[in-house]
């Protein structure tokens, strides 16, 4: 799922959902997301926020489980 603001062109979130199956039946989700952003936007905004969103979401998913996590992070992209 990829993720674009409007009054943001060129910046976008991809948010990368796998599952693993073992040969013995163990099944492993891996959810990461991914960020591409212009490096212009970057050095206009270099807080930790910006370069930081792949780790910030990886918290997220660890305290309030993978939909709630997603769900944040629609909510954030959609704020204007």
């Amino acid at each position: 799922m990829t993720l674009h603001h409007p009054e943001l062109p060129g910046c976008s979130l991809l948010v990368h959902w796998s599952v693993k199956v073992s040969s013995e039946g163990r099944v492993a989700p891996k959810i990461d997301l991914l960020t591409k952003i212009p490096e212009t936007a970057l050095q206009m905004f270099p807080s930790q926020a910006v370069g930081g969103a792949a780790e910030a979401f990886q918290s997220l998913l660890r305290i309030l489980g993978p939909e709630a996590a997603v769900e944040s992070i629609i909510r954030a992209i959609s704020l204007s």
